[in-house]
């Protein structure tokens, strides 16, 4: 016998297929991808068709941009926060084409007129001039090749393809650890009002879930503390696609939006601060591609920063109050529970609330994860975690309270998303280490399970909400907008996608499990 059959072979046997024996193939990473990008897709784009023109907050001003940006519009004229832009004459009403039914959730959208396409050109006024251009110019392709509603619908699906691309490598980040509590915490993430941007004309989608992304695949990147985490493999080991995974994560947010950059660091920030060490922010600045990545991010960055500066792209709407600064914190620290809801989901402009139920589940599983990782946390995740929770709460009251004579209390929830997102995804990171595995499972098929629902019910209350009013439902009155494909279609739709999603989650789920020792089994 030769000497390599004398060894014994320690691995663990493969899972095998029920009773026929036969070894389960797990996917591939590329295969996962994949159907995570089509089921986001999927879902994403049912969000798009499922809103009416110009029904996503400042969507007319976007798309007024996007239009103008392909057309060479990028240094408009600009006076206060309103730029002058030259467009196809199609966009000359877009501020007002939706103006009958928005603001007011009992008003079906059928009342708006068709968007349809205008010849000529008109200038128009647009709100979003002053933005950095990198979205814009990619959604604005769309207006290239077509116009009118068409257009609109289209520059939606661009912004759907970059978002499934970010969440799907998010999900791959997580998918990798061998606990299904980074998966949940992964979902918990994408709440309703992340999937609704994701089919917007809006860079607020694509910023949502490059944060998501950053979140999932920046916190992958360092091993978890303790026993397991100080092995000198582990420590020293790179793995490439994770870090263009961040990298991509990080361009992405340097991009799109004036406070992107903000995020972007306070994200860093957070997860050195969980998880870094001295050994292995060694290893990643020692790897060639974190080098040349870290210098293209910082440069993007350093770009989107003079932008910012030069267009004056942070400033809000001119909306003066004058009221003692004591009295304006209050009113500021009283929007906190509404802002909360926001990041959840309160679509339209501001007019079409999630149904209570969304907001329970949501929020109630969101407690439960943060809560379970605050008591088994490390001092350092403890601390992260409190600064995630602490800067979300302080960060918009300074906003406000900065700006409120001018421009009064216009912050949203969705601002923040992006890096208050990180919470769930944190949670799930320091869970993933020390949590009994069987009740672990348990809680996390219940969240996930209540995640699904949650989805459904915001979908459907939202298409009702444009169908028949939020006074009234299915099947009690006429329908008072039809969308482009027939509602029951689209809700028969996004019901199989989530059952699908939440099918191959509890999949995940289940095979994301420290596999138990096995004993040593002679080779051959």
């Amino acid at each position: 016998m030769s000497r390599v059959d004398q060894t014994p072979h320690t691995a663990p046997l493969p899972r095998t297929g029920g009773a026929t024996g036969v070894a389960a193939r797990p996917s591939s990473p590329r295969g996962r991808w994949w159907t995570a990008f089509a089921l986001l897709g999927l879902l994403g784009g049912l969000w798009a068709l499922a809103d009416p023109v110009f029904s996503v907050p400042d969507e007319p001003a976007h798309a007024v941009y996007a239009a103008a940006a392909v057309r060479g519009e990028l240094w408009a004229p600009t006076t206060g926060i309103d730029t002058t832009v030259t467009v196809p004459a199609t966009y000359a009403d877009a501020s007002t084409a939706a103006a009958c039914f928005i603001y007011d959730g009992t008003v079906p959208a059928g009342c708006a007129e068709l968007f349809v396409a205008q010849p000529g050109t008109a200038e128009v006024v647009t709100t979003a001039g002053r933005y950095p251009p990198a979205y814009y110019l990619f959604a604005g392709s769309a207006t290239l090749v077509t116009d009118g509603a068409t257009a609109i619908y289209l520059m939606r699906f661009l912004t759907v393809l970059v978002c499934a691309a970010l969440l799907a490598s998010a999900f791959l980040s997580v998918s990798e650890r061998r606990s299904p509590w980074p998966l949940t915490g992964l979902v918990l993430a994408c709440t309703p009002m992340v999937l609704f941007f994701t089919g917007a004309v809006n860079p607020q989608g694509p910023e949502l879930a490059a944060g998501i992304a950053l979140w999932a695949s920046a916190l992958a990147l360092f091993p978890p503390p303790g026993p397991a985490g100080a092995r000198d493999d582990a420590v020293l080991r790179v793995a490439p696609r994770l870090v263009v995974r961040c990298l991509a994560a990080m361009a992405a947010l340097a991009l799109i939006r004036p406070l992107s950059v903000v995020w972007l660091g306070l994200i860093v920030g957070v997860v050195l601060l969980a998880r870094a060490t001295g050994r292995r922010l060694v290893a990643l600045l020692r790897t060639r591609s974190v080098l040349i990545g870290g210098l293209v991010v910082g440069a993007l960055v350093a770009m989107t920063a003079v932008w910012v500066l030069a267009r004056d792209a942070l400033r809000q709407w001119s909306r003066p109050v004058d009221m003692p600064v004591p009295d304006a914190a209050l009113v500021s620290v009283s929007k906190l529970d509404g802002e909360l809801a926001e990041m959840v989901g309160v679509f339209g402009w501001l007019d079409n609330a999630a149904p209570g139920l969304v907001q329970l589940l949501w929020i109630g599983a969101v407690a439960v994860l943060a809560v379970l990782a605050a008591a088994v946390g490390t001092r350092r995740e403890r601390l992260a975690l409190v600064a995630v929770v602490a800067i979300s709460v302080v960060m918009p009251v300074v906003s406000e309270l900065s700006s409120y004579r001018e421009s009064a209390f216009a912050w949203q929830g969705r601002y923040i998303l992006a890096f208050s997102a990180g919470l769930t995804v944190l949670s799930g990171y320091v869970l993933a280490d020390r949590f009994p595995d069987e009740i672990g499972r348990r809680i996390c098929r219940g969240l996930v399970v209540a995640a699904g629902v949650a989805h459904l019910v915001a979908f459907i209350g939202n298409l009702n909400r444009y169908v028949h009013g939020i006074d009234s439902f299915w099947f009690l009155g006429e329908p008072g907008w039809r969308p482009p494909l027939p509602a029951w279609l689209l809700i028969a739709a996004f019901a199989v996608g989530t059952a699908a999603a939440v099918a191959g989650l509890l999949r995940r789920l289940r095979d994301q499990q420290d596999p138990a020792p096995m004993p040593a089994v002679p080779a051959g």
